[in-house]
């Protein structure tokens, strides 16, 4: 019997991924339901996909007996509530890339999908890259030392696209792009939480950042910064700083209908002793 899928948000990242479900074999997988906050946008996402079902609420997909899993590709800040929502109707859950989540809060999620004895997946697919597989390996066996400083940017124009400055659609620099340095810091330092957290940055008239600069402060006199902008392409590069040497981390992009995305975050590494 085929798993049959609900997707749940109707963005392009949930689009992106119903294309790539479907060229699976329909006797494997199928996608039998998809939720949107508005009936209208969930409605045009089943025609587009050729969906049965189309709901106006996320509940109501949670209550749909045909869904064995739930994709969740809502923005970062419902990924939570969704992911709970899900849990406890009993059905299975890949969330993508679930990067606003603290550590408690994961560990809320795995918690409830123990007691209710389903599945919870992440597409955290940046943990996966060959260059955080070495980073990790390099600083578990301790080769630049104890880590001090780590600092990261990026920057990628994204106000092309629709919804980047819209507030409730999760626009924004931080949202769309800062994310992901706070996910290499956070790899970094073992998701180990900050004491204490600073930034600043610029606003577009519609609420959402442009630009931010972050500091975080961590024990044992140790600390991290990102920068990320969502009007100006940056270099969009990563460095670690121990008391033995130093880790520089690169980046690389293409470009296709006159537009820049990115490739992988952090795709190459260099180590200084």
């Amino acid at each position: 019997m085929a798993t049959r899928w609900g997707i749940c948000g109707a963005g392009k990242i949930s689009h992106d991924f119903t294309v790539a479900l479907k060229t699976l074999p329909a006797e494997d997988h199928q996608v039998v339901a998809v939720a949107a906050r508005k009936l209208e946008d969930a409605q045009e996402f089943s025609r587009k996909h050729n969906i049965s079902q189309a709901y106006g609420s996320y509940e109501e997909l949670a209550r749909d007996p045909d869904v064995d899993v739930v994709y969740v590709g809502v923005i970062h800040p419902c990924h939570l509530k969704a992911c709970k929502l899900f849990i406890n109707a009993k059905k299975n859950v890949l969330c993508e890339k679930p990067l606003a989540m603290n550590t408690k809060e994961v560990k809320e999620i795995l918690d409830s999908a123990k007691k209710n004895d389903v599945f919870l997946m992440e597409a955290v697919w940046t943990r996966f890259l060959p260059a955080s597989v070495e980073i990790r390996k390099s600083l578990t066996q301790g080769e630049i030392g104890e880590v001090k400083m780590v600092g990261a940017e990026y920057g990628v124009p994204l106000f092309h696209v629709p919804r980047s400055d819209q507030k409730d659609l999760g626009g924004g620099a931080l949202l769309g792009l800062g994310i992901s340095c706070l996910q290499f810091i956070s790899m970094v330092y073992n998701g180990e939480k900050p004491e204490s957290i600073k930034a600043s940055g610029v606003c577009l008239e519609t609420g959402v950042d442009e630009s931010v600069a972050v500091i975080l402060q961590y024990s044992k006199n140790r600390m991290a910064t990102f920068t990320c902008s969502a009007g100006v392409e940056l270099h969009s590069e990563a460095f670690i700083a121990g008391t033995k040497g130093i880790i520089e981390v690169g980046y690389q992009g293409w470009h296709g209908n006159n537009s820049k995305r990115p490739l992988s975050m952090f795709s190459s590494l260099s180590v200084f002793m």
